[in-house]
This record gives C-alpha cells, structure tokens and sequence, in this order.
C-alpha cells in the first residue's frame, strides 16, 4: 500500500513520459514510479570499500619510506602493513591471490608522489540556439 499523490506535471515532461511509456509499452505511472524510485535508490557500494579505503590511508601514510626503498616497484598493503613487492605487477598479483585469497589488497606501483592527479580538458559544450 503507498501514498496517493496528486502532481501537476509540466506539458513538455508529461510528453517525454508518455512517449517513453508508449515506447516500453507501460503504462504511464509505472514510468513516473520507476522515475522517481532510481532518483532516490542509493549508488552500489562495494562492501570492501572502507577496508580498501584503510589500505589507501596506510600507502599514504607510508609513501615517503616506499619512496626511498621500492620506488618503480609494485607494493602490496594489506591489514595496515606492507606485505610484498615486485617490479613485475603481474608475478605481484599472483602470489597475492595465492597468500592472500580472501583479503582486500592494495596493489600500487611507487611513484615520487602519492596520487597521481588526473587533469581531463575538454570543450565547453553550450547549447546553440
């Protein structure tokens, strides 16, 4: 059982439903409904996501030490520590999913800073009139 709710609803926004309601062949409150629930269902979240993010935290925290010591190597951060490197990722990657199976690791190679930020140019898209 929901809530009934009466809505006035702008006339170019009712011909974009209906058009999209004759096209899936549903009827036009199914479309509203569908609308309005993905407005507000949550994004998907991994669910390793904060042991991932603790992995993340511990490379910063111990960037400046991988620096000096395995810097152009591949890390392994696991459980707040370094557990393995490699200068291959690959062989890196295969001993991880052989020693650590049900584990979320941080796989990183060293690099002189922390993150590498990520500068994406791109037009200005304007509407033409």
């Amino acid at each position: 059982m929901g809530t009934q709710v009466v809505l006035d609803v702008p006339d170019e926004i009712y011909e974009q439903v209906e058009k999209l309601a004759v096209t899936t062949e549903r009827d036009i409150p199914d479309v509203l409904l569908e609308t309005i629930a993905r407005t507000f269902s949550p994004f998907p979240v991994d669910p390793n996501r904060t042991v991932m993010n603790q992995n993340v935290e511990t490379y910063r925290e111990l960037h400046a030490e991988l620096v000096m010591t395995h810097l152009g190597q591949f890390v392994a951060i696991c459980d707040g520590r370094l557990i393995d490197y490699d200068p291959d990722p690959v062989s890196l990657l295969q001993r991880v999913r052989t020693q650590y199976p049900e584990k979320v690791v941080l796989r990183r190679k060293v690099e002189s800073v922390p993150e590498l930020q990520l500068q994406i140019r791109h037009p200005r898209i304007e509407a033409w009139e």
